[in-house]
Parts: structure tokens; C-alpha cells; sequence
């Protein structure tokens, strides 16, 4: 990842111009000279000259159309300002090779000091599902000017909410670490997601690990995971499950839930079945889950 090496070549002053055009930002989306000025509480030669390097590294968006000049963070500098926070706070150290890349997020394995190997995860919901953001009402809530910046931090908050409250069940789900901005970092289970598996050892055993994690998630934490499917179950060589991408979970008193708790088990069950010839019962399976 490219912004990991610039961090070396970031003084101070230009992470501050960087976030006083972050804090413009939840205001507009470009954020004019003179605001940038006054947010970072420089004077204006020093403003102007760190607002050149940045640019020149291709860290901000520059606007000349209007009266004013003004700019906005591209999401490398927004990678860039929460890799610095994470460092900062000594919970990661190093970035690794990026391992996984999805619709609304990209995953790159890091350490900390000690090597732990941890995955993080940054969110890209702008990427290609920024245009049916209603879909995601319920993390942005009734917003009138709507930022990248705040939907993909936002996104990345309630997954770290989310993962708090299940590592609590004592399950094998990822351990939340830490997070900031858009970035999530967890534990790294060395497996890859069920859809990528042309064939599984006892399919059966592995179904059942799988309704009776979830079961106990229902039952324990009242959550839904609301988007369940064979991308984001991970499956290792031990039989180990975990289930992850928990950005759509919703409470189990949530005006959906029912239906979306049966369209999880029906993925489940549909998938098992015509994959690898696990037969169940659906609605046995949800009867059980309200018990």
C-alpha cells in the first residue's frame, strides 16, 4: 500500500493541513483556502505551502471552478490520516500485502509491535455503492450533506461495535483491536471465505458449527448478521468458521428481523444443499432459533 511508505515523508504541519480539510469536509465537500486556513490555525504562507506538498504527493482533490480555491481529501489521504492514528496509538506498527478486496472494502494483513498479526480493514463504500446509500440509512441516519468520509467511518464503527459484542460470546470471530477513521483492525484467521472451496471435509459438521454460531449470536447478543452468505464465512484448515463483515447486522427486535434472520438461514441452507448435498430443514432451524 502505497500511502504506508509516504507516512515517513508526512511532517506534522502537513497532517494538520490534511485534517483541517477533513473537519471542512462535514460541511461541504470542498473545503475553500481561507477555511482550511482558519481550521489548521496557520497563517496563510504556511497554509499554501503545505496544501503544494500534499498535493503534489496526490493526497487532495483541488477545485479551481469557483471563486475561491478549495480542496478535498481523496481517499488515500484519508487511508493515510488513520494509519497515522493507529501508529500513534501503538496498535499496529506495520502494514502487510493487501489479502482481500471486496465491494465496499479492502483488507490488508499488519502487525503491532510485539508481531501480532492482525488483518485491517478499510471501508470503500464510495466505491461502488455510494449511489444506493439508502441502502444504508440505518448507519448514516437522516443526513442532508452526505460525506465519504463520514459513511465509511461511520460503516467502520458499527463493525467494531459490532465485533465487541460478539468476541464477548466467546466464539472463533475475529478479536477487535482497534479502529479509527474508516479502518477496522482485528485477529487474522489464516482461511479464505466458503465460496472459494470446491470441497469441504464433512460439509455436514461444518454446516452445523456455522446455525449453531450464528444461533448463539441471535440468542446471546441479539444480532442478526443481515447479509449472510458464502462470501463472508471463512473457513480454515482446522474446520475453524468465522463469520465476517458484520457492517448490515441489525437487533433482533428490529422491525426486519425476522425476515432477514430467515433470508441468512435460507443463504445458508441453500448453499450447503446445492454445493455439497447438505440437506435441512429451514424453518426447524428458525423455529429452534426462537425458542
Amino acid at each position: 500500500m502505497e500511502v504506508a511508505n509516504l507516512l515517513t515523508r508526512m511532517d506534522k504541519e502537513d497532517l494538520r493541513v490534511l485534517m483541517a480539510i477533513e473537519i471542512g469536509m462535514k460541511r461541504s465537500e470542498f473545503v475553500t483556502v481561507n477555511n482550511i486556513k482558519f481550521y489548521s490555525r496557520y497563517k496563510m504562507e504556511e497554509t499554501l505551502f503545505r496544501l503544494k506538498k500534499v498535493h503534489k504527493l496526490d493526497l487532495i482533490i483541488r477545485d479551481a471552478s469557483k471563486y475561491e480555491i478549495a480542496y478535498t481529501l481523496n481517499s488515500k489521504a484519508y487511508d493515510l490520516l488513520a494509519l497515522h492514528t493507529l501508529v500513534e496509538k501503538n496498535i499496529i506498527s506495520q502494514l502487510g500485502p493487501l489479502i482481500g478486496k471486496g465491494k465496499e472494502s479492502d483488507v490488508y494483513s499488519c502487525m503491532d509491535d510485539e508481531e501480532h498479526i492482525y488483518a485491517i480493514k478499510f471501508y470503500r463504500m464510495g466505491r461502488t455503492s455510494f449511489k444506493n446509500i439508502k441502502v444504508y440509512r440505518d448507519i448514516i441516519g437522516e443526513r442532508g450533506h452526505l460525506s465519504w468520509l463520514y459513511v465509511n467511518r461511520l460503516a467502520a464503527k458499527k463493525e467494531y461495535e459490532a465485533l465487541k459484542k460478539i468476541y464477548r460470546l466467546k466464539l472463533n470471530t475475529p478479536k477487535p483491536i482497534g479502529y479509527n477513521r474508516h479502518a477496522v483492525v482485528m485477529s487474522y484467521l489464516r482461511g479464505k471465505e466458503l465460496v472459494y472451496y470446491k470441497n469441504i471435509e464433512k460439509p455436514a459438521k461444518i454446516f452445523n458449527r456455522i446455525i449453531k454460531q450464528l444461533k448463539i449470536i441471535y440468542q446471546k447478543a441479539n444480532m442478526i448478521h443481515g447479509d449472510l452468505g458464502e462470501f463472508n464465512i471463512v473457513l480454515d484448515e482446522n474446520g475453524n468458521i468465522l463469520i465476517i463483515d458484520w457492517l448490515q447486522w441489525v437487533k433482533k427486535n428490529h422491525p426486519n428481523a425476522n425476515s432477514l434472520l430467515e433470508r441468512d438461514i435460507t443463504n445458508i441452507c441453500n448453499y450447503f444443499r446445492k454445493k455439497f448435498n447438505v440437506e435441512s430443514n429451514i424453518n426447524g432451524i428458525l423455529e429452534d432459533f426462537y425458542k
